[in-house]
C-alpha cells in the first residue's frame, strides 16, 4: 500500500494528523482537489483526475460531514465528534464501511453503541524527535510556569484556567502564565493582548510567540488543561507528557484514554448535558475551579510527587504513545483494509479498556456496567472480575465486590493479586481475621512490600503489635518512605553508648505526634547521643523533648551518626508487644509560656464551655475522601446551643467558614493559627485551652491527645489503625474517645455526636 486518499475534511484536525502519519511512512496523498490542502497544510499530494469510478486504493472519509465524490476501495471511516447525537445518515455510512479510525476511546463508544462494529481506536501520538525532556536553560529563572492551552474557545476550559490561575498567583507571585491558546484564524499563540480584561497582569504571562514550544515545555511546572470536551486525545497533554512535564487533564470525553496515576485528573466534571439540556453534550464536563487550584497547589508543594508522576508519564509515552508506534499501528490496519483483510477487532478487549476509562475517572457506576458487559462477552475475564470489585468497594456494594473477587480466586486460585484484593475487602467488612489470613497467603507467595504493610496494617487493628512489627519493616518502600542506604545499619534496640543514632522522622505529622512518645525512652549509654531528622512542622515538638541541638530538618546536611532506625520503629525496638503497653504522650509536649499566650482569644469572653472543631485532614492523603467530613455534614454538631465552637481548620477547609451556613459563627482560630506561622506547639497550646475537642482523624486529635484535652474523634469505615475496631476509647490518648460511623452518611453520626454534646454540656452546667 503506497497510496491513501483523502476526500474531505482538512479542515478536521484529526484528519489531517492521519495525513502526516501517513506522508512520514511513505505513502502518497491522493485528493480530490490540491491547492488549499497544500497552501493550509503544507502536505505533499496528488491530484485525482475524476474518472467517475471508485479509486483502486483506500480512501480516507470524514464522517463529520456529508458523503464526498470521491470515493475509494474501499472507504475508510475517520471519526472525531464532538457531540454525542451522531447523524443518523453517519451512522449508515460507517456501518457500510470495513473499518471507521477514532480519534479516542469515546468516539469508538459511541459508534459501537450504534451499532458500529468495525472500529478501530486510534489516537495520534506525539513526535518524540521534537518532544522530549532535556535540561533546562533558565528563560525564567526562580518562577513557577503554569502551561494551559488549546484553541481559544469556551469548549477547551481557558476560563477555567484563568479563573484558577488568577486566584494562585495572588498566593504565589512568582508564577507565571505560559498562554498556549490559539485564537481563531491568527496563526499564533493568544499573548497578553488576548488575555486582557482577564485581571492577570501582564507581568504575570510568559509570552510564547516567536518562541519555540517544545523549549519553553519542558521550562514549565505543570500543564492545566481543564477541556470541557476534547474530540481526540490531546495533543498538548502528550507534548508536555513528552517533555517531561506533569500534566493535569480534564477526566471527560477524548480526555479519557490518558487517565492514569501518570497525571492529576480534573475528576470534579459538571455535567454540562443535563446542565443544558441538551442530550448532543453527554460525556462533556465542566471542571471545578477550586480543583484546578488545588492541583496547582499541590504540584507546587509536592513536587517530588510530581516529578515522580512526569517521570512515569514519560515511560508511558515511550511504549504506547509515540507517533512512530501509531504509525505503524495504522499503516498496517489500512493495509489489512486495502487488502480485504479484516483487521483485528477483540470486541471484549475495547470493552475492557473503556471500563478502565470510566474507572479511572471515577465514573464508578459506568464502569461496573462495562466490566459487566465485558464478563457476558468473556465470561473468564479475571480482569473484568477484579475492577468490576474494585467499583463495587468504592461504591460500597461490599457483598458484590467480595463476590468478584472470590470467583476470580476460583479462576486462577493462589494469584497473590486477588488474594491481596479479597484481604482488602474482609477488612473493609470487618472480617479482620478473614483478611490476615488472605494477606498472610498473598505474602507467602510474592512477598510484596505493598502487601507486607497492608498485613501489618490489619494485625495493627487488630491489636496484635507483636505480630504487626515484622511486616510493617516492610512500610518504607510500599509507601517509598525516606530511608537511610543500606551501607549504615540499622538500631536493634541496644543501648546507644559511645555513638550516634539518628531517628527519621515518618509519614504525616499526626503519625509523628503519635510516635515521639518513644524518644525519651531509647537507652542511652555513656557517649551516646540521638538526632532527630523530620519534616520542618514537626521539629518543634521533637525539641520539646530532645535538645534543640539534635533535632534537624531532614531536607538540610544531617551531621555524622553510625547507626538510624525510623521513627515508627521505635515501639517494636522497646518491645512495645500489645497496646496495653504503649507509654502515654509525654507530659512535655505542651508548652506553658504558650497556652496562657492563646486564652483570651480561644476562650472569648463568655463563661459558655469552648469545643474547638476540625472537619478536614491533609488533602494530599490518598484516604481523605473517607475521612474527612466537611463542615456542612457537622451541622447537627453546630446547632446544640450553649457553647462556644471555634475552628482548628487550617489550610484547605477553612474556606467553608464562609460557604457553609452557620460557619459565620464559628471563631477561626485556626486562621490566626496560621497567621502566627502554623507551629505544631501553637496547634497544642489551643487544644490544651478548649474544653473539648470534635475533630475527624486528623493532626488535631494528636494535639488534643498531647495535651490532655478531652477529644471526640469522628471516624470514617474503615478507620485508621491505630484506632482499632470495637471499642471507644485508644490507649494512645486517654483524653480521648471515639465515635464510628457505620455507614456512608456523616450526618447521621453528626447527630449521634450532638445528642452526647448536649448531655455532656448539660452536666458542665450542673
Amino acid at each position: 500500500m503506497n497510496r491513501i486518499g483523502i476526500a474531505s475534511g482538512f479542515g478536521e484536525a484529526y484528519l489531517i494528523d492521519l495525513a502526516r502519519q501517513l506522508v512520514d511512512r511513505g505513502v502518497t496523498l491522493v485528493v480530490p482537489a490540491a491547492p488549499e490542502v497544500e497552501r493550509r497544510h503544507s502536505l505533499p499530494v496528488v491530484v485525482w483526475q475524476e474518472t467517475g469510478a471508485p479509486a483502486p486504493f483506500p480512501v480516507l472519509q470524514s464522517l463529520s460531514g456529508p458523503a464526498p465524490a470521491f470515493r475509494g476501495t474501499p472507504d475508510i471511516g475517520v471519526a472525531s465528534f464532538g457531540r454525542s447525537d451522531i447523524p443518523a445518515e453517519t451512522l449508515l455510512r460507517a456501518r457500510e464501511m470495513p473499518l471507521v479510525l477514532a480519534a479516542c476511546a469515546w468516539t469508538a463508544r459511541l459508534l459501537r453503541e450504534a451499532g458500529v462494529l468495525a472500529v478501530l481506536r486510534h489516537p495520534i501520538g506525539v513526535d518524540t524527535s521534537i518532544f522530549r525532556p532535556k535540561p533546562r536553560i533558565g528563560l525564567a529563572p526562580g518562577r513557577f510556569l503554569i502551561f494551559c492551552g488549546g484553541p481559544l474557545a469556551h469548549h477547551t476550559g481557558p476560563d477555567i484556567a484563568l479563573a484558577a490561575f488568577r486566584r494562585f498567583h495572588a498566593v504565589h507571585p512568582e508564577a507565571l502564565l505560559v498562554p498556549g491558546w490559539t485564537a481563531p484564524g491568527s496563526g499564533g499563540w493568544a499573548g497578553a493582548d488576548a488575555l486582557a480584561g482577564q485581571s492577570i497582569p501582564p507581568e504575570a504571562i510568559f509570552d510564547l510567540t516567536g518562541r519555540d514550544l517544545p523549549g519553553v515545555l519542558r521550562e514549565c511546572d505543570l500543564a492545566v488543561l481543564p477541556d470541557r470536551c476534547s474530540a481526540r486525545v490531546n495533543p498538548l497533554a502528550l507534548a508536555a507528557m513528552a517533555s517531561g512535564v506533569p500534566v493535569a487533564l480534564s477526566a471527560n470525553t477524548g480526555h479519557l484514554d490518558l487517565l492514569g496515576d501518570h497525571l492529576y485528573a480534573l475528576k470534579q466534571q459538571a455535567d454540562l448535558a443535563a446542565q443544558a439540556g441538551d442530550p448532543g453534550l453527554a460525556g462533556w464536563g465542566e471542571s471545578s475551579v477550586e480543583e484546578v487550584l488545588e492541583t496547582m497547589q499541590r504540584v507546587y508543594d509536592r513536587r517530588p510527587e510530581a516529578a515522580s508522576k512526569a517521570r512515569s508519564a514519560l515511560a508511558l509515552i515511550t511504549s504506547t504513545w509515540s507517533l512512530s508506534r501509531q504509525s505503524e499501528t495504522l499503516v498496517a490496519a489500512l493495509g489489512k483494509a486495502a487488502a480485504g483483510q479484516p483487521v483485528a477487532l477483540a470486541p471484549d478487549a475495547e470493552a475492557y479498556a473503556w471500563g478502565l476509562c470510566l474507572h479511572r475517572a471515577d465514573r464508578f457506576a459506568e464502569a461496573e456496567q462495562v466490566y459487566g458487559e465485558v464478563l457476558a462477552q468473556k465470561p473468564g475475564h479475571i480482569g473484568a472480575y477484579m475492577d468490576r470489585g474494585h467499583v463495587r468497594r468504592l461504591a460500597d456494594d461490599l457483598e458484590g465486590a467480595e463476590a468478584d473477587f472470590r470467583r476470580a480466586l476460583a479462576l486462577r486460585p493462589g494469584d497473590a493479586r486477588i488474594l491481596r484484593s479479597l484481604g482488602h475487602l474482609q477488612r473493609r467488612r470487618g472480617n479482620l481475621d478473614g483478611a490476615a489470613a488472605s494477606l498472610r497467603e498473598s505474602v507467602r507467595i510474592d512477598g510484596k512490600p505493598g502487601t507486607q504493610w497492608d498485613l501489618a496494617f490489619t494485625l495493627l487493628q487488630m491489636g496484635r503489635y507483636a505480630e504487626a512489627w515484622a511486616p510493617f519493616e516492610h512500610r518504607h518502600a510500599a509507601l517509598g518512605l525516606r530511608r537511610i542506604g543500606p551501607a549504615t545499619p540499622r538500631w536493634k534496640g541496644e543501648a546507644v553508648t559511645g555513638r550516634t543514632l539518628l531517628i527519621l522522622d515518618e509519614q504525616g505529622l499526626g503519625d509523628t505526634l503519635q510516635f515521639l512518645r518513644f524518644l525519651p525512652l531509647i537507652p542511652i549509654g555513656p557517649g551516646g547521643r540521638i538526632l532527630f531528622a523530620g519534616k520542618a512542622s514537626a521539629l518543634p515538638a521533637a525539641r520539646r523533648l530532645l535538645p534543640p541541638e539534635d533535632v534537624v530538618d531532614w531536607d538540610a546536611p544531617l551531621p555524622a551518626f553510625q547507626a538510624w532506625d525510623g521513627l515508627m520503629s521505635l515501639p517494636a525496638r522497646l518491645g512495645i508487644s500489645r497496646p496495653e503497653n504503649v507509654p502515654p504522650p509525654p507530659q512535655a509536649l505542651p508548652d506553658p509560656a504558650r497556652v496562657p499566650l492563646w486564652r483570651a482569644q480561644v476562650r472569648g469572653t463568655d463563661d459558655r464551655p469552648v469545643v474547638g472543631l476540625c472537619w478536614r485532614g491533609n488533602p494530599y492523603f490518598s484516604g481523605d475522601r473517607e475521612r474527612s467530613p466537611g463542615l456542612a455534614a457537622l451541622q447537627p454538631i453546630l446547632a446544640v446551643e450553649g457553647i462556644r465552637f471555634v475552628s482548628l481548620q487550617v489550610g484547605r477547609g477553612r474556606e467553608e467558614l464562609s460557604t457553609v451556613e452557620g460557619g459565620d459563627h464559628i471563631a477561626d482560630i485556626g486562621g490566626a493559627i496560621e497567621e502566627a506561622g502554623s507551629d505544631v506547639l501553637d496547634g497544642i497550646a489551643v487544644a490544651a485551652n478548649c474544653d473539648l475537642v470534635i475533630s475527624s482523624c486528623t493532626s488535631v486529635v494528636h494535639m488534643a491527645g498531647s495535651a490532655g484535652t478531652p477529644g471526640w474523634v469522628l471516624l470514617g469505615n474503615p478507620s485508621d489503625w491505630r484506632w482499632m475496631t470495637g471499642r471507644d476509647d485508644t490507649p494512645w490518648y486517654p483524653s480521648l474517645t471515639l465515635f464510628r460511623r457505620f455507614s456512608r452518611d456523616w450526618t447521621g453520626l453528626a447527630g449521634d455526636v450532638a445528642l452526647t454534646l448536649a448531655h455532656w454540656r448539660d452536666s458542665r452546667r450542673k
